[in-house]
């Protein structure tokens, strides 16, 4: 369209854009000569009539001496008197996380267990905070102590943890407590030396470092955390906290113990410090929902857009390329998303998925018996859970490779894998298919896997090695 503008109108047009510029620039040079030398630099780029570049080059001048920039603006930037306290102020709002936890020192209390985690809201009961609850409890029962959970997002709910332990057939015996702890304000929390502390995120563990002494803490490591970031100062914070030594670290499998100690960026802490266990699945030896005559197979989707690592964009995109091409055929298949976060999505050939999210935790093991296969992916060596529970039940689930994760038939063959490629992923799903439909075949894989469905028999060896160190900390302790 500008070929159409007449010269006396792109003219006039060229003068208003150089006095909207110029009242822009006075604007924002006291705030930023930066932003101002910026906005220069854009004019002197458009071509203007000779009595706009003096006007130009004057203002350029100007803005463009060093040391009238800074002899004018650098005071109104940085504050000329600026401490270490301003700094650590400064580093504390960026990592609120990673504060010391607001504490009183008490001499002595009935041994207590003490869960430190975020939430434990039923939305974030899924996985690794169960797990940790689980691991807590039972530990707890074998030192004779009582359990306590303190939370530092939001205020703590024992109603979810009562309902995590019923589920996995965990039952507590000492006394239960809750604390609130926020990374700001609210009240101390009492610290005994029989006080035993179970991190469940490295930014706890970061904390608990600075508030406890190692002698007293124990954190569970459920995945590579150092891949939740980009190459950054979060990731380097994570890097060095993951490498701490001195306490104990659970981790969740054997398979990312193994990455952790002889992946790229071996943790060799772990070597000394390091434990590891598999998950347990209960409720999955239950029957499963029988389907309907002539009803639709169901297929499961790990739906959790707002996690990076699952793969949301690239399981959606394999969804919809499988139905279109009748690997999935829509007339014989119910799609059925579960996660947090759904985005409302149509599939091909008029398929709609069935939403599922925040579901309780006896809910969604109910859902998962009831289907006949899922795509669940997750880009990280950890194998996740959903194809576990998924297999155990006895369903055909195909999830994605990645390095050190290239096979997980050792837990079952209902268990499928491919790299995360699309035509890698659309042939993995058309072997998806085939499982799927041979109902025999996955009663079989069912019947002779290799996943646990009792988290006491998982737990055993690191709750006695736990139960080991402390007892003979405390022993020393008394004896000095």
């Amino acid at each position: 369209m500008k070929e159409h503008i007449s010269q006396g109108a792109l003219s006039m047009i060229t003068r208003e854009r150089l006095a909207w510029n110029i009242r822009r620039l006075r604007a924002k040079v006291g705030r930023c000569a930066f932003l101002a030398g910026r906005a220069v630099q854009i004019l002197c780029d458009d071509g203007l009539s000779a009595g706009f570049q003096r006007v130009r080059s004057a203002i350029r001048r100007k803005l463009l001496d060093r040391r009238t920039v800074l002899e004018q603006y650098l005071p109104q930037l940085v504050p000329a008197q600026t401490s270490l306290a301003d700094v650590i102020n400064l580093l504390d709002e960026r990592w609120p996380a990673h504060r010391p936890m607001r504490s009183i020192r008490i001499p002595k209390a009935t041994p207590r267990v003490s869960i430190v985690t975020c939430s434990v809201g039923h939305g974030s009961m899924f996985g690794g905070v169960g797990t940790s609850l689980v691991l807590g409890a039972l530990l707890a029962n074998r030192l004779g102590a009582g359990l306590r959970l303190i939370t530092r997002s939001e205020p703590p709910n024992t109603d979810p943890l009562r309902d995590v332990l019923k589920a996995n057939g965990i039952v507590l015996e000492g006394e239960c407590e809750s604390a609130f702890a926020p990374s700001e304000g609210g009240r101390e929390v009492p610290i005994a030396p029989s006080d035993i502390f179970l991190s469940t995120a490295w930014w706890s563990t970061r904390s608990l470092l600075q508030t406890i002494p190692r002698s007293q803490l124990v954190s569970i490591v459920q995945e590579d955390e150092r891949l939740f970031y980009n190459y950054s100062d979060d990731r380097l914070l994570c890097a060095e906290t993951l490498e701490e030594g001195g306490f104990p670290v659970v981790v969740n499998t054997e398979q990312l113990y193994r990455h952790l100690i002889h992946g790229p960026e071996p943790l060799t802490n772990l070597q000394q410090d390091g434990l590891w266990f598999e998950p347990a699945f209960p409720g999955t030896d239950r029957p499963r929902t029988p389907r309907a005559a002539g009803a639709k197979r169901r297929f499961f989707f790990y739906a959790r857009p707002g996690v990076p690592r699952n793969l949301f964009w690239r399981g959606i995109e394999a969804l919809a390329a499988a139905i279109e091409k009748g690997i999935l055929p829509a007339e014989d298949w119910e799609f059925h998303w579960v996660g947090m976060g759904i985005l409302p999505v149509s599939l091909p050939c008029g398929a709609q998925p069935i939403v599922s999210q925040c579901l309780a935790w006896t809910d969604y093991q109910s859902l998962v018996r009831s289907m006949d296969a899922g795509l669940t992916l997750m880009y990280t060596p950890h194998p996740s859970y959903p194809p576990l529970d998924l297999a155990a039940s006895g369903a055909a689930v195909l999830t994605n490779e990645h390095p050190g994760k290239a096979d997980l038939s050792r837990y079952s063959s209902n268990i499928l894998t491919a790299k995360p490629a699309m035509a890698s992923l659309l042939e993995g799903l058309e072997r998806l298919a085939k499982l799927a439909h041979d109902d025999e075949a996955r009663a079989a894989n069912r019947a002779a896997d290799h996943i646990s469905r009792d988290w006491a028999t998982s737990f055993e060896p690191v709750v006695q090695r736990l139960a080991d160190r402390f007892t003979e900390h405390r022993a020393g302790r008394r004896a000095a």
